[in-house]
């Protein structure tokens, strides 16, 4: 009971729930489609899952560190802000990927969709409501598992069947955030809706960079291995990368509003600490779990179709290891930094994506999908210590007061 109070902990059961779910889904699909177009839809998820956090603009970050009046004219803001980010991407899928024109119009949809929801959902993080804010943002995985049982039953062989349900949650998640923000702004004391572009452009490179990085496995491998290659790799982040996502995801969660509540540099270590020594323990429990259920799912349930070795695995929870020590830097930065610092760590997260770019590239030709995973994972951890170094400072101890002399503040007395 003691534990369950932990909001971490509370946070990674619902990660975990809508973890299975994701993974159960595209394990589904790996067995069901075609492997091309199972691969086809891996690549679109990827671009969904880049362009709807990108599509916040950063407005996701000032919610979390200043509170908004959530009325229409923030809305149209925000919605704004998200279809140019959706159309942006939306060319640069088109003119780098052979998707085709539904499914390039799905990822507009789910991208824009996606951010308008993201920002529904820091307001309720920022409120501390992480029940309604995780419910809200891990929606659309269900959609992806209704996607599954629907392709299953109908024994659909087309990416664009799962594709089209997964745009549907992301509609119905948005509307929903901003349906019940706009019933509840009347009971809230926030009258102002304006807010720094500049901030807020801030924590977009922020947030651009880290997506990257989620998805930058996927979206080199096309270029560096056969396309069956991602596929493989689809079917590895299900199945390993699963627990590390869920250990991220939560860590950083729930950790942010309670670091920017906090009103003193001890309460702040004090929360640090504890989050530290929880995500360890799971940590060594996920990778544990891992090696006994990859034979298993391989054998039982892929029955073959995919090969996932040693070091396939391997490089996986390295990768993973870094992931959620990127969830601690995060956290910390958006939370305390000021607009200056900001601006290094974002400046610092794209030297992280060039590196890992490189390195992948480099590793891929003699480790092959390894190396790429290997690449990958030296930019999370150059990208979560550069963010930990900057942030340093916010986490120091004030200086003791040196203890004045004995007899230093005695006031001579005169006799009478």
């Amino acid at each position: 009971m003691r534990l369950w109070r932990l909001h971490t902990i509370r946070t990674a059961v619902v990660y975990a729930a809508s973890g299975v779910g994701f993974a159960g889904a595209n394990l589904v699909l790996a067995r069901v489609l075609p492997k091309a177009e199972y691969a086809l839809f891996t690549l679109v998820l990827a671009l969904v899952n880049f362009g709807f956090a990108l599509a916040t603009a950063g407005i996701d970050g000032i919610m979390l560190r200043q509170p908004l009046e959530c009325g229409p004219r923030l809305l149209g803001r925000v919605a704004a802000a998200a279809m140019l980010v959706a159309l942006a991407l939306g060319v640069v899928a088109g003119a780098a990927y052979e998707i085709g024109p539904t499914l390039l119009a799905m990822v507009v949809v789910s991208t824009a969709a996606g951010g308008i929801m993201v920002v529904a959902g820091a307001r309720f993080q920022r409120e501390q409501r992480f029940g309604l804010s995780l419910t809200l943002v891990q929606s659309p995985n269900l959609f992806l598992a209704l996607a599954a049982v629907v392709v299953l039953a109908t024994g659909a062989r087309d990416a664009r069947v799962p594709v089209l349900i997964a745009t549907g949650g992301f509609v119905v998640a948005a509307w929903s955030g901003w349906w019940l923000l706009l019933r509840e702004r009347s009971t809230k004391p926030e009258r102002g809706s304006l807010f720094s572009w500049r901030e807020a452009l801030a924590f977009a490179g922020l947030n651009a960079s880290g997506l990257l990085l989620v998805q930058l496995d996927r979206l080199l491998i096309p270029h560096l291995l056969p396309l069956g290659e991602l596929a493989t790799f689809g079917v590895l982040a299900a199945v390993v990368g699963s627990p590390f996502r869920v250990l991220q995801n939560s860590v950083g969660y729930s950790l942010l509003p309670r670091l920017t509540a906090a009103t003193s540099v001890r309460v702040r270590r004090r929360l640090i600490m504890r989050e530290v020594w929880l995500a360890g323990l799971l940590l060594l429990l996920a990778a544990g779990a891992v090696w006994i259920v990859v034979p298993l799912v391989e054998r039982w349930f892929l029955a073959g179709k995919y090969h996932l070795g040693g070091p396939l695995v391997l490089a996986a929870i390295v990768a993973g290891l870094a992931k959620v020590l990127n969830a601690f830097s995060r956290a910390t930065v958006t939370a305390l930094a000021d607009a200056r610092e900001l601006a290094v760590v974002n400046v610092l997260g794209w030297v992280s994506v060039a590196v890992a770019a490189v390195a992948a590239a480099g590793a891929a030709g003699r480790w092959g999908l390894a190396g790429v995973i290997y690449g990958v994972g030296l930019g999370w951890l150059l990208r979560a210590m550069a963010a930990l170094f900057v942030s340093a400072r916010h986490l120091r101890l004030p200086a003791p007061v040196a203890e004045p002399a004995a007899g230093a503040l005695q006031t001579p007395t005169t006799e009478v």
